[in-house]
């Protein structure tokens, strides 16, 4: 690397920069590097396209949703009956 300017790199280097890369975790310069080889290289592209499918179908599918308010509370009310903690109405 000279200067701060990408430098050309094989696929292998790519690959195993992919995941970073997907996660936006490299410096600009590697970044740009892992970039500009997927332009290039055909099949990187595609195993980066469906790495970076698969990447945002784990996150979307783990998550964390809560539970509708109402939910919550009647739970909450159910437990404190069962322990005797309820109040009466």
């Amino acid at each position: 690397m000279t200067d701060g300017q990408p430098r050309d790199i094989d696929c292998r280097e790519a690959l195993d920069r992919l995941y970073e890369y997907i996660d936006e975790e490299l410096t600009p310069v590697r970044a740009a590097e892992v970039r500009l080889h997927l332009e290039e290289c055909a099949p990187c592209l595609a195993v980066s396209k469906f790495e970076d499918a698969y990447v945002r179908f784990i996150e979307a599918r783990t998550r964390v949703q809560s539970a509708p308010d109402a939910l919550k509370k009647r739970i909450l009310q159910e437990l404190l009956f069962e322990t005797g903690e309820h109040q009466a109405p």
